[in-house]
């Protein structure tokens, strides 16, 4: 059985008035996901392409090349 929820903006606008702060804060934070959802979805895939790729650094932190970690001089504020 497949039950279909068809409301009117005017509805939606009414239950949107009714919601507390903290829902209306959570609703705004979805709204975008809700609206564009081909958008979050790109997101998200984009995401993942950049988490595939993040191992493809780790060579930076090698623990040999600490040494040139002092190579940066520290300025240290006047008056202290």
């Amino acid at each position: 059985m497949n039950v279909q929820l068809r409301l009117t903006i005017d509805q939606i606008s009414t239950a949107i008035l009714l919601l507390s702060k903290d829902e209306k804060r959570i609703l705004q934070e979805r709204m975008p996901i809700l609206l564009q959802p081909e958008a979050y979805e790109d997101a998200v895939e984009r995401l993942g392409w950049l988490q595939a790729a993040e191992s493809a650094f780790d060579f930076w932190h090698d623990p040999a090349e600490d040494i040139y970690d002092d190579l940066i001089p520290t300025f240290v504020q006047e008056g202290q």
